[in-house]
């Protein structure tokens, strides 16, 4: 393949150095003093550079829409100071003994508000509706990185995720490939959904249900094209075998023989054993890639599942987190155990306008209905607006406090004699503490480690092993996509410069309602998943290195990048920059992804898996996130929540 460069890779007037070893520019703020990706190894465990990361302004954040969502575009500046100087870098610890304690004592307080942590309310509530709980979360707004950014273009509202999209459906087969289906009633499903169709085409092209599906495991289920620098366009790639895409015949050959191969090794161990090795060794090893071909698979393979759940590529991922998300060669053991059929065949991911921001509003709703304003349907709820007001009354039994670093979370006294446990937080430039008789920390590990004071050496061990790859979720809202219809395709992929992958996508209908236009001729919101791949760094500095690239990168920068990218690949095609982009938002999620290196799921030399220590409580304190169950998923997220709450219920 023709000079492919890490999706994420900066264009020629940015170059490698600035990303991993250069300032951050457009803040007047040095952020990287690091001298080259070598100055990484070594380091504990790689999720720091020993370098304050603090001062960031917001100029490096960017635009953020409109709405209540307006401002919250990601990882902001303040989340990102708040979270290295008064988590990682432990600036407020020695002021945690003068905190003054406020509120009295919760039965529950749970840091942290997205999915997890609102699933977990949700269930606590439903089973002890007297009970008086307290959510903490650093961000200016509940969901995690279920949130979305909404934008007005030429009258029309439209609407994109922040990150987290997409409900695995139909149901039926969804629990038959092995995928959960959690909450459905409760949160208002339909048994079926109905998807917008697109209108006034000029030519028949064909749109997909969801922008992952045709990255690569649904590639029939889209008109898309790749893009080749210097060779320009190839429509549908895959359908010819490569027929007319600018690189070897035996590399052809190469990437449809790996799509055809589906007899894997049988074996009753089957899952143990791809966890025991890293995708591209199985790609090696087990189904036959050619070791002259290896890199140029794994290049292309890399972005596609780094972005729909990986973090990394395959380089790095374990085989078992591979067949997690439907790769190739390993998915083999999905037609094993699905009867022979193909689950990539049989789901798909059904879509709300601003990704899972629905399930985030509608668990917090069912727990706090005054939280938001209309009704309790589909399409009232994803256009609901925060009655903020209510979030934190004084004497409410359910109360959120946003915008809380909380930075300790301790008990009082010995863990196994305690009977309340403290947890201090700074907000608004105070620092206070709340008391409850239990805790449920649901964010991730990396903060987790800081932040639980009197944990065991095995729970922070545990701990330790979580490492997290960065994502850039880039929306970019365009006045018309002619260009597109010009071009034939609804999904395009390119090889170098900034990106990789995006794709038109058919939102639901919701009660009857289309959300927003599907019209060649009206605007629309192209997104982009973006990783940072380092594959010339070992395993975990490249969790690192990439999170330095997203760091160092200036909002304007990326706004530039991106303008030069689409022009240069939709110019001849009728797309002009300055007449035809209304706006782009960057989100930057700095632990998006748990990278699940061999070992992790099913652990190794005889010890439980990280995840198995995590979904047990440490005596007061139990712990939720996604990342527990190795798969990171809204679905995944409200499993881990509701087993926390019902763990806390058992011992209280």
């Amino acid at each position: 393949m023709p000079d492919q460069t890490p999706a994420g890779t900066p264009g020629p007037d940015v170059t490698r150095r600035d990303f991993l070893g250069g300032t951050l520019l457009g803040t007047g703020t040095a952020l990287l003093t690091m001298a080259a990706p070598a100055a990484l190894t070594g380091q504990a465990n790689a999720q720091t550079t020993g370098l304050p990361m603090t001062g960031l302004g917001p100029d490096w954040t960017g635009p953020g829409g409109i709405g209540d969502y307006a401002g919250k575009n990601g990882n902001t500046y303040k989340v990102v100071n708040a979270a290295h100087g008064e988590i990682r870098n432990g600036e407020l610890d020695r002021r945690i003994a003068n905190a003054p304690v406020v509120d009295g004592i919760y039965d529950l307080v749970i840091v942290g508000a997205g999915i997890s942590g609102l699933t977990a309310a949700y269930v606590f509530l439903d089973k002890k509706p007297d009970a008086k709980i307290l959510i903490l979360d650093q961000h200016e707004i509940f969901g995690g990185e279920a949130k979305q950014n909404d934008l007005e273009v030429d009258g029309y509202r439209l609407t994109a995720p922040q990150g987290s999209t997409g409900i695995v459906v139909p149901f039926a087969k969804a629990i038959e490939s092995g995928f959960p289906s959690p909450f459905i009633r409760e949160l208002g499903f339909p048994t079926t959904f109905t998807l917008q169709e697109p209108k006034n085409l000029s030519k028949d092209i064909l749109i997909p249900e969801d922008m992952w599906s045709p990255m690569h495991v649904g590639w029939e289920r889209a008109d898309m094209a790749y893009y080749y620098e210097g060779h320009g366009m190839v429509k549908n790639p895959w359908r010819d075998g490569f027929a007319k895409a600018p690189i070897s015949d035996r590399l052809k050959k190469a990437f449809v023989d790996l799509e055809l191969y589906r007899t894997p090794p049988r074996r009753d161990d089957w899952a143990q054993w791809l966890d025991s090795m890293t995708y591209k060794q199985f790609l090696l090893d087990v189904a036959g890639v050619p070791a002259d071909l290896i890199d140029d698979i794994c290049a292309y393979f890399g972005p596609v599942m780094a972005a729909m759940g990986c973090g990394l590529g395959p380089d790095i991922v374990s085989a078992y987190q591979a067949w997690n998300y439907m790769m190739p060669g390993v998915n083999g053991y999905s037609r094993y155990l699905n009867g022979g059929a193909d689950p990539t065949d049989q789901v798909y991911l059904a879509t709300f306008p601003g990704g899972n921001t629905y399930q985030a509003k509608r668990f917090l709703k069912l727990a706090k209905p005054e939280a938001l304003s209309g009704s309790d349907t589909l399409y009232d709820i994803q256009y609901s607006t925060v009655n903020w007001d209510t979030l934190d009354r004084p004497g409410d039994r359910y109360r959120m406090r946003l915008a809380a670093t909380v930075f300790s979370v301790v008990h009082e006294g010995k863990p196994d004699k305690a009977e309340t446990v403290r947890v201090t937080y700074a907000r608004q430039g105070k620092i206070q503490s709340v008391r409850a008789k239990h805790v449920i920390c649901a964010g991730q590990q990396h903060a987790n480690r800081h932040i639980c004071h009197d944990i065991s050496p095995e729970v922070r061990d545990a701990m330790n092993c979580f490492h997290h790859a960065p994502m850039l979720t880039l929306n970019v809202a365009v006045r018309n996509w002619k260009f597109l219809e010009n071009l034939g395709v609804a999904a395009v992929r390119w090889f170098e410069g900034l990106g990789w992958w995006t794709s038109l996508r058919r939102n639901l209908v919701l009660d009857g309602k289309e959300t927003q236009p599907l019209d060649p001729n009206k605007p629309v919101i192209l997104t982009q998943y973006i990783p940072f791949l380092v594959p010339d760094l070992p395993f975990p500095d490249q969790c690192t290195a990439a999170r330095m690239q997203l760091f160092s990168m200036s909002f304007a920068q990326i706004e530039t990048m991106a303008r030069e990218q689409f022009t240069k690949m939709f110019g001849k095609y009728g797309f002009d920059a300055d007449r035809d982009i209304a706006a782009i938002i960057a989100n930057r999620q700095g632990h998006a992804y748990l990278v699940n290196h061999p070992g992790m799921q099913f652990g190794k030399d005889g010890k439980p898996s990280p995840l198995e220590v995590l979904k047990k409580p440490f005596h007061r304190i139990a712990f939720s996130h996604s990342e527990i169950s190795g798969a990171q998923m809204w679905e995944t997220a409200a499993e881990e929540g509701k087993r926390a709450a019902e763990q806390i219920l058992s011992l209280a």
